[in-house]
């Protein structure tokens, strides 16, 4: 009976403890959260009418799932905090990059959590192989003029030219998308990599999917 009274603990112990590991999944430990809130800009100080560009991917906070989480969220990712936020109610909140590292935004932007940095799914999806960029936004701050001849300027957010990557997903390693690195990483690959290149500039996603099937193959 003594056994069978601590098996019944044990297992009324794991389940508990399984109950707790789910709630703070699903809720996405929101006590965290709450301690995390974020300038929805990312600049002190900087109104929503006050700048040049955009440091968002998308301005609009929209409709996200999140990998291995219930429901639908609100979500926006910020470049150049390289922050994904989410609005809750009139507030803000920065998502913690431990243990999330895949968000579907609208079914529009694909974004993964890759060495603590977020980048954006470029491709489709192929054995385990996918394309992703790593995007960057530059901050200029607003100038007065100092004279009648001096002209001054509003702050602005500049997208800089994305670097691209092969991105393996099992083992979670990034390879520049560039020939040299492609041969170097696909040795047995080159006689086709050497055609597939000189006929593509990979540019757009179609180039990336098509560069896929070769290495994927």
């Amino acid at each position: 009976m003594r056994k069978i009274g601590l098996l019944v603990s044990l297992l009324s112990v794991g389940f508990c403890f399984s109950q707790i590991k789910n709630t703070a999944l699903n809720n996405l430990n929101y006590d965290r959260l709450m301690s995390q809130a974020v300038n929805k800009i990312g600049v002190s100080g900087l109104a929503d009418n006050e700048y040049e560009g955009s440091p968002f991917l998308d301005k609009e906070f929209l409709p996200s799932t999140i990998m291995n989480e219930k429901g639908t969220f609100l979500l926006r990712y910020n470049i150049f905090n390289d922050e994904i936020i989410m609005k809750k109610g009139e507030e803000y909140f920065k998502i913690p990059k431990e243990g999330v590292d895949y968000f579907n935004i609208n079914n529009k932007y694909i974004i993964r959590l890759i060495n603590g940095t977020y980048y954006i799914q470029s491709s489709s999806e192929k054995n385990n192989y996918t394309v992703v960029r790593k995007q960057e936004v530059k901050f200029i701050s607003s100038k007065v003029a100092e004279n009648t001849y001096d002209q001054g300027r509003s702050a602005k957010f500049s997208n800089t030219k994305p670097d691209y990557f092969l991105f393996n997903m099992e083992t979670k390693t990034l390879i520049p998308l560039k020939a040299g690195d492609l041969k170097n990483a696909f040795p047995m690959k080159e006689a086709d990599l050497n055609v597939f290149l000189k006929k593509n500039k990979l540019k757009d996603p179609q180039d990336y999917n098509a560069l896929l099937e070769i290495i994927a193959k």
